[in-house]
């Protein structure tokens, strides 16, 4: 039986020990609602707090500033709704063409009720014009939406200097920083973010849990209402994901990027071997500014969906860009933005995580160098 090789963390990541052991007593003994005026409820809180604060520090933020949610989609959506609902009198919001679905999505609902979307374009290596940012700004513009990282292409943006051109104009900027965090240094301080999102699965804690960091003072109103997490976020707190993204939070400090450094060398290893064995390749993406573990791959005249498959057989786990948009028979939005020759060139998406290994690189290259030679010969 062929080991599992996981190359795909860019769509989720493997529950680390330590996370799961501190939500354990969370689930089992110490279960009481964080609402209840009693002690076994009241010491629940203190450790939700305790999570907040693990959060706060990460991003540069103020404990009162984060909001625990369901997931990254769930935080994106109200801080755009937010927005939408304090600003009745603009109808104008500036984005780019390969941001996540759940952006995506909203901005398609904002545009068929009458909404005005500039959806910033991209070059070939899929970076942002700061000048097109700029240039689109309109007296009607009241929310700018802009990714951190991309999720298929590892692109890092540059979001402080797009956060100070919204800050000039007074214009609200949400960013999903989903895949920047653990992997790029975040401070929602430096870099003028008015909200954030993040999700707990992309950095080793469960799946199910989120956080939307909300700057003080910024007018904001719920997308589920409730009394809890101060009337910004109703319904009874997931306790033990919240403990197990806290703790997530705590090592990725413990971390400071260490593991980063390991994944880039990972990466950057997979990539040369690649170019020595495999020919007529292309990697998409800014080169010079993307994420240490992401690498999106292309062979000529190998379709990636086969070549999934065929991996899949020797228990190597890789995908061909979104895990959110998996069940839609489309191109790459992102890669299409790119203008990318989809037809010769199928791209796959290698994501690495923290437990991934050199062995496991020589062993993937190994296999990987068989199944392509074997689908050309097709």
């Amino acid at each position: 039986m062929n080991p599992k090789i996981y190359f795909d963390n860019n769509a989720t990541t493997k529950c680390d020990e330590e996370v799961i052991n501190a939500m354990l007593p969370y689930l089992k003994e110490e279960y009481g609602n964080p609402s209840s005026i009693y002690s076994f409820g009241s010491s629940v809180k203190e450790s939700i707090q305790k999570a907040r604060k693990n959060i706060a520090e990460l991003l540069n933020a103020k404990e009162s500033e984060i909001i625990f949610t369901s997931c990254a989609s769930e935080s994106n959506t109200t801080a755009i709704f937010s927005a939408v609902r304090n600003n009745p009198n603009k109808k104008h919001i500036i984005t780019t063409s390969v941001e996540h679905a759940s952006i995506m999505e909203a901005m398609k609902y904002l545009e068929s009720i009458g909404y005005d979307i500039t959806y910033l374009s991209v070059d070939e290596k899929g970076k942002l014009d700061l000048e097109e940012v700029k240039t689109a700004i309109t007296e009607d513009t009241f929310l700018i939406t802009i990714m951190m990282a991309n999720n298929e292409l590892g692109n890092i943006y540059p979001i402080k200097e797009i956060g100070e051109i919204a800050k000039t104009h007074h214009i609200l900027f949400h960013c999903d920083a989903v895949q920047a965090v653990g992997k790029v240094k975040i401070d929602v301080m430096a870099m003028n973010i008015d909200t954030l999102s993040l999700s707990g699965h992309k950095i080793h804690a469960p799946k199910g849990i989120g956080v939307l960091y909300v700057k003080e003072n910024i007018p904001f109103i719920p997308l589920v209402f409730g009394h809890q997490e101060k009337n910004r976020r109703g319904g009874t707190e997931n306790v033990a994901y919240i403990i197990g993204l806290g703790k997530a939070t705590e090592l990725l400090l413990k971390d400071n990027f260490t593991t980063n450094q390991k994944m880039k060398q990972l990466r950057d290893e997979m990539e040369k071997q690649i170019q020595e064995k495999i020919s007529d390749i292309k990697i998409y993406g800014d080169m010079e500014n993307r994420l240490a573990n992401t690498s999106s791959i292309a062979f000529k005249n190998v379709n990636a969906e086969e070549l999934l498959v065929m991996l899949e057989s020797f228990s190597i786990f890789i995908s061909t860009g979104s895990a959110c948009n998996s069940e839609i028979a489309e191109p790459s939005h992102v890669l299409t933005s790119c203008k990318a020759n989809l037809k010769e060139y199928s791209p796959i998406r290698i994501s690495f995580g923290k437990y991934n290994t050199k062995e496991e690189v020589e062993l993937f290259v190994k296999r990987l160098e068989n199944v392509v030679a074997m689908l050309r010969r097709k």
